[in-house]
C-alpha cells in the first residue's frame, strides 16, 4: 500500500537533498475520518497533539516551548529540512487506531519497503522511535549495512515519556560527527 496524497505531498515538500539523520517513526496519525482535523509531522499547522514534532524540536534545538497555530511548524520544518533530519513512517497508512494484531500486520507487511527507502535515502544515522519499531526494524537495517544510532529502543514521546524520549535522543544523534543536541 502507497502513502495517502495527502502525507506524501507534505513528506516530500520538506525532504532533504542529503538525509544526515533519519528518523523512523511507525505511521502518520489516523484523522478518525475527520479530514479537517488530520494532522501530520510535516503539516504546518501545530495542535496540542503534535508531541513527536514539538519533542524533536525540542531535542536539536533546546526550544522549551512551541506556539500553536496554522504555520508555527513552518519555521521548524525548514530548519529539520536545513539540518538533513527527514522522517519516514513504517506503516504507510495510519495505524493508531487498529486493533494489535492488525496493527502488527500492517508494519510488518512494510519493513522490507521502509529497510529499501533508508538504504536509498542513504542517511548518516538512523533513529527508531517507539520499541515496536525498534524490534521489527532495527536487525534488518542493520543487516543491510544501515547505521543505526543506538542499541535500545527510543520512545514515543507521549504519556509521560517526553523526557526519556530527549534523554534516549540526544544519546543517540551524539554519535553523529558535528550533530548535537542543545
Amino acid at each position: 500500500m502507497s502513502e495517502d496524497k495527502w502525507y506524501a505531498e507534505r513528506r516530500a515538500r520538506w525532504q532533504p537533498d542529503h538525509v544526515r539523520v533519519l528518523l523512523v517513526a511507525e505511521s502518520a496519525p489516523d484523522d478518525g475520518g475527520d479530514l479537517g482535523n488530520r494532522r501530520f509531522f510535516y503539516d504546518q499547522k501545530l495542535t496540542s497533539k503534535d508531541g513527536l514534532f514539538r519533542e524533536v524540536v525540542r531535542a536539536l534545538y533546546g526550544v522549551p516551548l512551541l506556539t500553536s497555530g496554522p504555520n508555527a511548524k513552518s519555521p521548524w520544518l525548514a530548519k529539520l529540512k536545513a539540518d538533513g533530519v527527514f522522517l519516514i513512517d513504517l506503516a504507510a497508512e495510519p495505524v493508531n487506531y487498529h486493533g494489535a494484531e492488525e496493527r502488527a500486520a500492517a508494519l510488518r507487511r512494510n519493513i522490507e519497503t521502509t529497510v529499501t527507502l533508508a538504504s536509498f535515502l542513504q542517511p548518516e544515522g538512523i533513529l527508531l522511535v517507539k520499541r515496536n519499531v525498534f524490534d521489527l526494524l532495527s536487525a534488518p537495517m542493520r543487516n543491510e549495512g544501515l547505521p543505526v544510532v543506538h542499541d535500545d529502543f527510543i520512545p514515543f514521546p507521549g504519556s509521560g515519556q517526553q523526557r526519556r524520549f530527549r534523554w534516549r535522543f540526544a544519546q543517540a544523534i551524539s554519535s553523529l560527527d558535528g550533530f548535537a543536541t542543545t
